[in-house]
């Protein structure tokens, strides 16, 4: 590896660190450490390691983007995010919507794909971008919306929710 090589891996490390102490992203040790790099290719359970951890940072993104495009849409209640469709109004956080991608995308994606665990969950993410960055919409934000217009349309017939269930 080149002094320069050698400099970015640093600077590599040191960012991940960085990530680690300011966020909840619970970063690999072999991914902290600097004499790992250059040192051939990343084992299996490496390559899922790395697709769960960056999964964490693309599915927070995801969420503050929606909750972006909700203030656009409807504003702030109270300084709060919000969701509306006719007489409801729900009340929205970036904990709220992680919770909901990882359990009605993330988890029946590894169920569909369990060979390929958080790496598929990862090429899902990566190919909204993509969708984002081309087309300037994101599936996520359809799926979501269809999340809480369908609470709506189940409020609305009367039906009890659970207390303790992934909304809260």
């Amino acid at each position: 590896m080149t002094d320069h090589d050698k400099e970015n891996v640093k600077q590599l490390v040191a960012r991940l660190k960085e990530i680690q102490k300011q966020s909840d992203v619970t970063i690999p040790g072999w991914m902290l450490d600097e004499n790992r790099y250059g040192k051939g290719s990343l084992t299996l359970e490496e390559q899922h390691e790395w697709a769960q951890t960056v999964v964490q940072s693309m599915r927070g993104t995801v969420a503050l983007l929606y909750l972006i495009s909700c203030e656009n849409r409807w504003g702030l209640r109270d300084g709060q995010y919000q969701f509306k469709t006719e007489e409801f109004t729900f009340g929205l956080t970036r904990e709220l919507i992680e919770n909901l991608l990882i359990k009605h995308v993330e988890c029946a994606l590894i169920e569909h794909k369990p060979k390929e665990r958080y790496l598929a969950v990862y090429q899902f993410y990566y190919a909204n971008d993509q969708r984002l960055k081309e087309v300037g919409h994101s599936w996520f934000a359809v799926f979501l919306d269809e999340i809480f217009v369908d609470l709506a349309a189940q409020l609305r017939t009367g039906k009890k929710m659970p207390a303790n269930h992934v909304l809260h």
